[in-house]
């Protein structure tokens, strides 16, 4: 197991909060879902079944477009029924507002039972790796941050995204979650991140995204089209 532990403070913070879910009886954990679920339910880790509202664009990544990065990482976050989920989109560039083709890698529990998922906020659980519910309705978009890479940076990205994806095995909220997992990709590429464990997952993403463009690395383009603020979106139903 991965741990970030950048900030103390922020470590404390999250381990009083599972020691009174675990006083509650895991009310708190419940109550602060990461994935799209309704109090009490932890959500489908599949891809959704009903009809999408607003189908996967690449408007993100409009103004981070240049001369050979025709490949893309897109760091992203999403409401929930609470604190939200975060997660990544890679692949390459298309025409228009569409990509080519891409994949989705995001860190969450594994399965559908809500006990196992309650459980992932006091010790580590299974977890699985790809796309989640809601993960592909951009109606329940809260940030985004794109990044276009070369044919080699894109190389190395998706071997180390595929690998990572292969070697993580659980999810706990305080010390390893979707932002940490997030967030181990964004270094791998040249990025430099925030404390996971210290943001929800909106800020996050927005905040990787203003330490970035304001940075301007050399040789990263990168596109931050969510201006900071809060979000009023539509969430998950589960």
């Amino acid at each position: 197991m991965r741990n970030h532990r950048n900030s103390s403070k922020g470590f404390r913070t999250l381990g009083i909060a599972g020691a009174l879910a675990l006083a509650a009886g895991l009310t708190f954990a419940t109550a602060h879902a990461q994935t799209a679920g309704t109090p009490g339910t932890k959500p489908e880790t599949k891809p959704a079944q009903a009809k999408i509202k607003e189908p996967v664009t690449s408007i993100g990544c409009r103004t981070a477009r240049a001369p050979g990065k025709p490949y893309f990482v897109e760091f992203r976050s999403r409401t929930a029924a609470s604190y939200g989920h975060t997660f990544v989109f890679h692949g390459t560039l298309g025409g228009g507002n569409r990509f080519a083709s891409f994949k989705v890698a995001g860190l969450h529990p594994k399965g559908d039972d809500p006990g196992v998922y309650m459980q992932g906020h006091l010790v580590p659980v299974p977890a699985e790796t790809g796309v989640s519910y809601g993960d592909l309705d951009e109606q329940y978009l809260t940030a985004r941050f794109c990044v276009t890479l070369t044919e080699p940076e894109y190389r190395r990205a998706l071997a180390y995204i595929q690998k990572l994806q292969r070697e993580t095995k659980t999810w706990h909220a305080p010390t390893y979650n979707c932002n940490s997992f997030a967030a181990d990709i964004a270094k791998h590429i040249g990025l430099d991140t925030p404390n996971p464990n210290m943001y929800l997952p909106e800020t996050f993403i927005k905040r990787l995204a203003e330490d970035n463009t304001k940075k301007s690395p050399a040789g990263i383009f990168a596109s931050n089209p969510f201006a900071t603020g809060s979000t009023d979106k539509t969430k998950p139903k589960r």
